[in-house]
């Protein structure tokens, strides 16, 4: 039907079906809805009273940097140091955290910075970011704060310490910067093989310095302990250490073998000891007694000690273990042990588990994500 004008003469009520006060039911538009209380609130804005709510505070950077990392420093930065610890488990057999603890804070502490805001109103923090140019948001990553030529300068402290006799002190720095070593992040595969060679270094040189400590507490009253004194003086000429330290290994062997009259042994110390170059009066010295142990090339007590026969020296015992005899490992640093003392904490670094099976140390991205 059409009306007056011609347009089409719509029934409403016939439209509504057959309701002339119905509501149009066609569409689920219900405003009864059973939302949060919370929701509720901060919808209060445009309420009656004008009432306002504050957004919800989001997280610090901070937390999210343990999920885009499986680096041990980004979780220890973040105030992690729960999940640091299981992948220092995990990567380098690492069972005891307490060592680790100032290191911990340190690194935590190092990974923000503090600003002054509105008076009254207490310090802002910023996060510095080492992926600051493209991260956004979630993915971002904190600076690094440790760097491998710190450690490298560290070292030279604990080689001073060394060529001065200062052991006990030596001990004490070489095995801190040994426990820093996992805090690295680097870029490169050549820095992680630099990293890898900073934690043999150290092992090198704790082992050493830990054998000749022992053998200086052992007593002198019998012919006995005279000849395991000059045995830990020869396996000490063994450790890998930096030529001025391997000239006064070899100076301390030379002189104990020389008064146990193993002339033989003694002389074969000699050689070694000219070979590195040492300085002129002491290879002078040297000589003499080279002279004068060529005239009786034998050895007067039979020593547990084959220098022909290639042997790392257990970090425990301090016994040789020859190549091809079973051992175990440190899965941290490296030191030797015979078999039965795995499970054991390593007396090297005082943290892992000898023996145990690791992934290794996980320093830098370029190593997988593993």
């Amino acid at each position: 039907m059409l009306d007056e004008e011609g347009n089409p003469d719509i029934d409403e009520v016939e439209l509504l079906g057959g309701k002339p006060d119905a509501e149009e039911d066609g569409w689920d538009v219900d405003d009864d809805l059973a939302l949060p209380a919370d929701v509720e609130a901060r919808a209060g804005v445009d309420d009656e009273d004008g009432f306002y709510s504050p957004p919800t505070r989001g997280q610090p950077p901070a937390f999210y940097w343990p999920n885009s990392s499986r680096l041990v420093a980004d979780h220890v930065t973040a105030g992690a140091f729960d999940s640091a610890a299981r992948l220092l488990q995990d990567q380098l057999g690492i069972i005891r955290i307490e060592p680790f603890k100032q290191h911990f804070l340190t690194a935590f502490a190092r990974s923000r910075t503090a600003f002054e805001g509105l008076p009254s109103a207490g310090p802002n923090f910023a996060y510095p970011l080492r992926n600051w140019q493209e991260s956004s948001g979630k993915n971002g990553l904190p600076a690094v704060g440790l760097h491998l030529g710190d450690l490298a300068n560290r070292l030279q402290t604990c080689y001073h310490l060394t060529t001065s006799g200062k052991f006990a002190e030596a001990i004490e720095k070489l095995r801190q910067l040994l426990l820093s070593v996992p805090l690295l992040i680097v870029d490169s595969k050549q820095e992680v093989a630099e990293a890898q060679q900073l934690i043999d270094i150290c092992r090198e040189y704790l082992v050493g310095l830990l054998l000749e400590t022992a053998r200086k507490e052992l007593p002198k009253d019998s012919i006995e302990n005279a000849k395991r004194n000059a045995e830990m003086a020869a396996y000490f000429t063994h450790c890998q250490l930096q030529p001025v330290h391997q000239i006064l290994t070899l100076r301390t062997a030379i002189n104990l073998f020389f008064k146990l009259k193993q002339m033989k042994t003694c002389a074969s110390f000699c050689r070694r000891l000219l070979e590195l170059g040492p300085k002129p009066e002491v290879a002078a010295q040297i000589r003499k007694v080279l002279a004068a142990a060529e005239k009786d090339p034998t050895d007067a007590h039979k020593l547990h000690y084959d220098e022909l026969n290639p042997f790392v020296v257990c970090s425990r015992t301090f016994t040789p273990l020859y190549r091809g005899k079973p051992q175990v490992k440190c899965p941290f640093c490296g030191a030797s042990y015979s078999p039965d003392l795995a499970g054991g904490i390593c007396d090297v670094c005082q943290v892992a588990e000898i023996g145990r099976d690791t992934i290794g140390l996980r320093i830098s991205v370029v190593q997988g994500n593993k």
